[in-house]
């Protein structure tokens, strides 16, 4: 797995620079819970030709910073926004609320309790 590291300042440049749709496939945005606040981010690709090599783009931020989103180059991409937005209870740029937990249900339920 390629691993690039990448600002919020930077990433969707980086994104485009690298993305070729016919190319690439994006699998999904993840997110993991640091502690003391801070995420780390995940957008990760794989290559369609084998031998289906991954490429992940990595950052990490204060869990109250509004991430950019990547839909722009990545039209798939709003399905993983809006859940991670859901399920890690950030601010993703744009990002549909409420896609994946009813509004009554426990918000933000893969961030590490205080």
């Amino acid at each position: 797995m390629t691993k690039i590291e990448t600002t919020f300042e930077t990433l969707k440049q980086d994104v485009k620079e690298f993305y070729k749709s016919e190319l690439h496939h994006f699998i999904t945005m993840n997110g993991v819970d640091l502690g003391n606040d801070e995420i780390e981010y995940q957008w990760f690709f794989c290559d369609y030709a084998y031998p289906c090599a991954e490429t992940v783009f990595v950052t990490k931020a204060n869990a109250s910073v509004v991430v950019p989103s990547i839909r722009e180059v990545v039209e798939p991409a709003w399905v993983a926004e809006a859940e991670l937005s859901d399920l890690l209870g950030i601010e993703i740029e744009n990002a549909e609320k409420g896609f994946m937990l009813e509004v009554d249900s426990d918000p933000a339920p893969l961030r590490k309790k205080k």
